[in-house]
């Protein structure tokens, strides 16, 4: 099987904008690249920008400084932009949080989408965060946060519904509708492939049930046998067999001519969401930093040389990873087209 690696678009924070998506899409496809990918918000603000650091870097904040909108394109409005915009790269969410969509008008734009696209849509799924600190979309838009497990199996099943049934109708505790007429059909059959993040047992349970790619993310190498091997037993307990599952990785990204400036140049966006995510104060001050974080910064990102990161690579390949969405940590974009060009030639060419 081809190893697989995409790329995550600037599309939301400081960096963010139409012509740097656009550019990005596009210079990925011409390096070889085989998915470009966005996430999904619908409310953000100046300290998602600080924290979260989806694209960017800290660096990139700090440079802006305060006088600016916290921007964050809609993920489905932008693969429709990119795929009039694109030819063969596919185009992917990583991941759309269901819980607050509309099964019925979702699953109608996303069949248009891969219709359009000409089967380019990968379709990644989730459920949102648990905490309102880091997403404030349930309470925004009137969802209660406690359903979101049940919601995102309901509305990824009338989805499913919808996509392969001529007459789909739908009757769960949640989401119902009649029978209805709803068409274009996704181009790739039965539907697009379903990726699903996440560590919790309800989000391995959902990728049991329903995905053909898993994201995991923040596991080291050498510990990603042994997740991979308990998510190999769940889907035998559904019939399923291994092969029909693609192990992935999300994972940060700093390229460099030498390790220390690819570290100088990562440390303190790694640093910051390590802090983001953990909710343990972690001096986003390289010099200060804690030596514990800063190992487990490095363990779980590839930060280096395009040798140090081949062989980082082949590590992940070899524990079972299949794919990998590449988060570069960037001061400005033309820093991002750089080391995008730096990983093809360095680290792309040479594990493939």
């Amino acid at each position: 099987m081809k190893l697989l690696f995409g790329i995550r678009l600037p599309c939301c924070g400081v960096l963010a904008s139409p012509d740097a998506m656009l550019r990005i899409a596009r210079e990925a496809e011409a390096l070889g690249y085989d998915s470009v990918w966005v996430n999904d918000y619908i409310i953000w603000n100046k300290t998602l920008d600080r924290e979260h650091l989806s694209c960017g870097s800290r660096e990139a904040v700090e440079t802006a400084g305060d006088d600016y909108p916290p921007l964050f394109y809609e993920s489905i409005t932008n693969l429709a932009f990119l795929a009039g915009a694109t030819e063969r790269i596919r185009l992917g969410i990583a991941v759309l949080v269901l819980p607050y969509r509309n099964a019925v008008v979702t699953a109608k734009q996303l069949a248009c989408i891969d219709v359009l696209s000409g089967g380019r849509l990968e379709l990644g799924i989730g459920q949102g965060s648990a905490k309102s600190t880091l997403n404030e979309d349930f309470e925004v838009l009137g969802i209660a946060r406690g359903e979101k497990i049940r919601r995102t199996r309901e509305t990824f099943e009338a989805m499913r519904a919808i996509w392969t049934e001529d007459a789909p109708a739908f009757d769960g505790e949640l989401i119902k509708f009649p029978p209805a007429t709803i068409y274009p059909k996704p181009s790739q059959k039965p539907h697009p492939r379903v990726w699903i993040a996440g560590s919790t047992d309800k989000s391995l349970e959902m990728v049991a049930d329903y995905a053909g790619g898993w994201i995991t993310s923040s596991i080291p190498p050498d510990r990603l046998p042994a997740s991979i091997a308990d998510m190999h037993e769940r889907l035998r307990r559904r019939g399923r067999q291994p092969s029909e599952l693609t192990v992935a990785t999300e994972i940060e990204v700093s390229v460099a001519e030498t390790r220390d400036k690819a570290r100088q140049q990562a440390a303190r966006t790694l640093l910051t969401l390590y802090e983001h995510y953990s909710g343990v104060p972690a001096h986003a001050d390289l010099a200060k930093a804690n030596p514990d974080f800063l190992a487990q910064a490095w363990s779980t990102s590839l930060v280096g040389t395009p040798e140090d990161i081949n062989a980082e690579v082949r590590r992940y390949v070899e524990a079972g990873c299949g794919a990998f969405e590449l988060k570069f940590i960037y001061h400005d974009i033309d820093h991002l087209s750089t080391q995008m060009r730096e990983f093809a030639q360095g680290v792309m060419a040479q594990v493939r």
